[in-house]
């Protein structure tokens, strides 16, 4: 079995959309008691505008390929490799594998 290892340049979650999300803008009257409030103080109640990001832990996949192969007399089977040369299991014909 072959592994592949994925760069990091472009990476998503299967069936889901990004993870980054656009927060609305704070309100602009802001009464003075709030405008003194430390930034530590702030983050616990509205966020600020932006973008949230969110971490996680970075897994592992391991990626397969899987080739079909199909002989002239109408059986198909499985090989992990793609070969040159091959036997098909029911006739035993040796065949050359073409894509």
């Amino acid at each position: 079995m072959k592994e592949s290892t994925a760069q990091l340049g472009y990476v998503r979650r299967a069936g889901a959309r990004s993870a980054l999300r656009a927060v609305p803008p704070e309100s602009q009257s802001e009464s003075p008691s709030d405008a003194l409030k430390s930034a530590s103080q702030r983050r616990t109640g509205l966020r600020g505008y932006g973008i949230q990001v969110e971490e996680d832990e970075l897994g592992s996949v391991t990626a397969q390929c899987v080739y079909r192969l199909r002989c002239e007399c109408g059986r198909s089977w499985f090989e992990l490799e793609l070969p040159q040369l091959v036997q098909c299991p029911a006739c035993l014909r040796l065949n050359l594998v073409t894509i």
